[in-house]
């Protein structure tokens, strides 16, 4: 029967969704949102023996949809499934080992790079945002976590085959840049474009940031500067300067994120969207009857019995605004009909609004705020940030210490302070990745280059013994068939269960936009692999075990680089 050979042979999403149809269907509950549920609670695991698998299923789910958690009064009426229980909380449904294995890893045979079929998730296209330093601020570690979860969910959404759209939207529209050259001014330094760099601009923006607590007018001088700028008031100097700021700002964001791996589909300035170019957003309010006038000059929309200011009464735009006029912009020039901000837990209350808004101007736009927690102890305003790219050198200089003084250290075409860099940054990356999303947390050099443990240095060590150890035996070739009976060891079905979660892990990924859930995937299949190489010995088996074994670790690291890849990091070959 076609729907055995679902159940036996084919690949393990079909396999899934066979049997939640079934037992959907066994209860008379056979919509969409159950068999869906079913499927996400179903779970590939082991038996009550070593010759057993199957796909675990929680008894509280029965009786959610069923109304009890008794195997006695449920029955699936396909006599291809058989089911029993696996322990008080658990039934399992029995599926062929063998067949089972053979699906998993003949299904890469001959692919180089994953192809999931994750695609069941039907991803529409989305724009997903970054925010990076306002202009004339150095790139700290505060900045690190939405640069790194946007570049995983970007990364993420991209493998599934959802269509992404990378935006970095800076912010080089508003008072910082008054201050800036307020600060710059009482400074008094050479001004010309060879001199002024981004340090010098930071300092004069904390010199005017201290001079405006004693004296207030530094506060109305910077607001001042910015209104004529965006009223186009200003005199050419002060806009070649401004362009200038722009200019040096984004050079040395650059610089990082090359050094991190990330790339952008585009830079989204603020200012693109001042006050001469908002226009039509103040039409869109207007003609559905949310804008108002009020009597101090300034204009407010009116969203839940809320009024809600859109243009200050001497005419500015605020940072709302200019995010709908963003939002509009990049819902028509992309066609996104989901557009995600990854933004921290501070900015809740804006994105509420933004998205309220936006809904009303144009219900086929849905806005999704991405909250993650703060690292706390940095602010700009107090110099007392922590700049990323000392912490960069700090992790490579680390990682080059540990390397001279290990004896598993070695050399390849790589340049040794680049193999440095990567491991530091993969410290750095799943540091903060580990973390909970929402989750805020004290900014520490000890944790963040920790070295032992679950960290991003032992995803890389493990990916360089299973390259190094496919080169070793680079005279075994990868066999044409997969002979499931070769994987007797408890090792061996282990870490094969464990490559066929990645699908599950992938989906639930997705679904809560958690990085931690694959960080930790990630280090379970590591643990998997590493116990496996101390068993599976490759080199004194027979040639038909040993094309197996290797297979099964070809797997195993195609797995494991993938899901590094989706974090941020590179998968090394040497370390």
């Amino acid at each position: 029967m076609v729907r055995t050979a679902i159940l036996s042979s084919s690949n393990y999403r079909l396999c899934k969704r066979y049997v939640a149809e079934e037992v959907a269907c066994a209860i008379n509950k056979n919509s969409a949102d159950v068999v869906n549920d079913f499927i996400a609670n179903l779970k590939i695991g082991k038996g009550n023996s070593m010759n057993d698998i199957g796909l675990h299923m929680p008894l509280n789910i029965l009786q959610k949809h069923f109304g009890t958690n008794s195997l006695k009064d449920f029955k699936i009426p396909s006599h291809e499934i058989t089911t029993s229980q696996l322990n008080p909380y658990h039934v399992i449904i029995h599926l062929n080992k063998y067949d089972f294995i053979n699906n998993i890893l003949k299904n890469n045979i001959g692919i180089t790079s994953f192809n999931i079929v994750c695609r069941i998730l039907n991803l529409a296209s989305l724009t997903l945002g970054n925010c990076s330093p306002n202009i004339a601020k150095p790139f700290h570690v505060g900045h690190l976590r939405s640069t790194i979860i946007g570049n995983f969910i970007s990364n993420l959404r991209h493998f599934i085959d959802g269509r992404v759209v990378r935006i970095n939207y800076l912010g080089d529209w508003g008072p910082q840049f008054g201050y800036t050259l307020l600060g710059l001014e009482q400074m008094k330094p050479d001004m010309s474009k060879n001199n002024m760099t981004i340090e010098s601009l930071h300092n004069a923006y904390i010199l005017a940031n201290q001079m405006a607590k004693n004296n207030l007018s530094i506060h109305d001088k910077a607001k001042s500067i910015f209104n004529d700028l965006e009223c186009g008031n200003s005199t050419s100097d002060i806009n070649n300067l401004w362009n200038e700021f722009r200019s040096i700002t984004i050079n040395e964001l650059e610089v990082i994120y090359k050094r991190l791996g990330i790339v952008f589909d585009e830079y989204d300035w603020e200012s693109k969207y001042s006050k001469e170019k908002i226009q039509d957003v103040l039409k869109q309010l207007s003609k559905i009857g949310l804008l108002r006038l009020k009597e101090d000059g300034s204009t407010v929309v009116l969203s839940n019995n809320q009024e809600i200011t859109i243009l200050k009464n001497d005419n500015s735009t605020l940072y709302l605004t200019r995010d709908i006029a963003a939002a509009l912009r990049r819902h028509k020039y992309y066609g996104s009909e989901d557009l995600f901000y990854v933004v921290d837990n501070t900015q809740s209350k804006h994105f509420y609004l933004l998205k309220s808004l936006i809904a009303q101007i144009n219900s086929n736009i849905n806005v999704h705020h991405i909250p993650f927690g703060r690292i706390h102890g940095m602010s700009s305003r107090k110099g007392q940030g922590i700049l990323l790219d000392q912490l960069l050198n700090q992790a490579k200089s680390t990682m080059i210490l540990k390397r001279k003084y290990s004896e598993t250290t070695k050399y390849n075409s790589m340049d040794d302070n680049e193999v440095a860099d990567v491991l530091g940054i993969s410290a750095i990356i799943i540091n903060d990745l580990k973390q909970k999303r929402k989750k805020d947390y004290n900014f520490s050099w000890e944790s963040a280059l920790q070295v032992n443990g679950d960290t991003g240095i032992k995803l890389q060590y493990t990916h360089c013994r299973l390259i190094s150890l496919e080169e070793v035996n680079c005279n075994i070739t990868l066999p044409n068939e997969v002979i499931a009976e070769c994987f007797t060891e408890t090792v061996a079905l282990d870490l094969i269960l464990e490559i066929c979660r990645f699908e599950d892990i992938l989906t639930e990924t997705n679904q809560e936009l958690e990085a931690c859930i694959l960080v930790n995937y990630l280090f379970r299949l590591s643990n998997c692999i590493n116990k496996a190489l101390k068993v599976l010995n490759v080199k004194n088996a027979s040639s038909t075990i040993a094309q197996q074994r290797i297979l099964l670790f070809c797997r195993a690291r195609e797995t494991l680089s993938a899901g590094m890849k989706i974090l941020g990091l590179v998968p090394l070959k040497c370390m």
